[in-house]
């Protein structure tokens, strides 16, 4: 058995949760800069790792930075100190800042909420959920927040065609996971160990447009173990197995920007805090900032799933399918049990403190759900437990000219405005004592 205790004696403590942004009345961006020269590098660098230490800390925060062609790539990732007899917190932010054409500057970010396992009744890949109405095809929400191992892969320069790539990874090993009832939210049903979560980034320019990939390592559920009700213990059951079960990657997006902003999916104008369809399949979501293309979200493309039981490293039986996404309403959130309101504080809020980061004034976190313009999933239909590769592609359009005319910016807004949300871990455990 691999450590149980220890990876969930803090889950209490550690829960993944969405906090929401919500910015109005922005001062323009400056040049790039770090808030401390002593534990981040020159702005300026072409590309740094690297350690910080927060003060009265258990846990560090490894960051991973690319600055080329006037744009700016951040990641963060927790890990914890040798010292602390605790696991391993999982906690991954990536955001990428950039000008477009008209001199407007936009930066996005997006993090990974949480897991979500559902059963597709209707076979279209994508999990058909409204809380609101009480009908769902999410059976689970899988919370993975801590882990025994984890390394990293600094960022590597290679040349591919001429093209410049800088590659970069985080590795989680052991990843405690338990299950929680989707529409009860009550108490653990289930809990494992997902041999490992990784998150790898391929970021290239190629002339005006920047590509970051984001590559999901999800490795084979193992230790699977469900609760009786009727001892209180976690039990080997064979009543309960994954197979016929899929996966979903929640997200929801942080957009600021210089001018008002829009989203759109597959084309048409939408709104995660307004839309009435809970669930729409998606190709494409799309960012304009004043009817100008900022950033694309490109959806879809294969996923790789392998059964092979005894080497993950260099799997033999593998399964081909194609990968999914939904633009996901507020409706298909559990709101009415968790409430409208992200309770908790951002993991990275000091970290991603923008005003240092980018220069000017920005406005504290906002954790209302309303203030989502785009919440997403990446949908994987054929999961069984097994374990899964995808690599879905975020562009960017730096200093170009695209206008794009379906793209109607919001009325009424202030000069300056950011509203979406952030994926992070919750709980401020750094500012506090370890929790026992």
């Amino acid at each position: 058995m691999v450590g149980y205790h220890k990876l969930f004696s803090v889950s209490a403590a550690i829960t993944i949760l969405l906090v929401g942004l919500c910015f109005t009345a922005l001062t323009p961006f400056a040049s790039f800069k770090f808030a401390s020269a002593s534990t981040l590098p020159d702005g300026n660098a072409e590309y740094a790792n690297g350690t910080l230490v927060p003060p009265h800390s258990p846990l560090n925060v490894w960051y991973d930075w690319v600055n080329v062609s006037d744009t700016q790539v951040i990641n963060y990732a927790m890990y914890t100190t040798p010292e602390w007899n605790y696991s391993v917190p999982i906690a991954n932010i990536i955001g990428q800042h950039l000008r477009v054409a008209d001199g407007s500057e936009v930066f996005v970010a997006s993090a990974l909420d949480g897991m979500e396992v559902y059963r597709d009744l209707n076979g279209d890949g994508i999990p058909q959920a409204n809380f609101t109405s009480g009908e769902s095809e999410i059976l689970y929400f899988m919370y993975s927040n801590m882990s025994e191992s984890y390394s990293m892969t600094p960022i590597q320069k290679v040349l591919e065609n001429n093209e410049a790539h800088y590659q970069w990874g985080f590795t989680y090993g052991n990843v405690g996971a338990y299950l929680q009832n989707a529409t009860t939210r009550s108490g653990v049903d289930v809990r494992m160990i997902l041999d490992h979560l990784t998150l790898s980034y391929d970021f290239s320019i190629n002339g005006n447009v920047s590509n970051l990939k984001t590559n999901f390592d999800i490795g084979k559920a193992k230790n699977i173990e469900v609760f009786n009700p009727d001892t209180h213990e976690y039990v080997i059951s064979q009543e309960f197995s994954l197979n016929g079960l899929s996966l979903s990657l929640l997200y929801a997006t942080a957009t600021y920007a210089s001018k008002p902003y829009s989203t759109s999916v597959n084309g048409q104008p939408y709104n995660s805090s307004t839309a009435q369809n809970s669930a729409v399949d998606a190709e494409i979501a799309q960012i304009a900032v004043d009817n100008t293309r900022a950033y694309d979200f490109i959806f879809g493309g294969n996923y790789t799933l392998s059964r092979d039981e005894n080497n993950e490293t260099y799997p033999t039986n593998i399964e081909t399918y194609e990968a999914k996404a939904e633009a996901a309403a507020i409706s298909s959130l559990p709101i009415k049990i968790i409430g409208p309101i992200v309770r908790g504080i951002s993991f990275f809020k000091d970290e991603l403190n923008l005003s240092d980061l980018f220069g000017g004034s920005w406005p504290e976190f906002n954790a209302n759900y309303a203030a989502y313009s785009l919440i997403y999933r990446i949908c994987f239909p054929v999961w069984d437990g097994m374990q899964i590769l995808h690599d879905p592609l975020y562009v960017g359009y730096v200093s170009i000219s695209t206008t794009i005319p379906e793209f109607q910016p919001a009325i009424a807004l202030p000069v300056f405005i950011a509203a979406s949300s952030i994926a992070l871990i919750a709980a401020k455990v750094r500012r506090r004592n370890p929790v026992k």
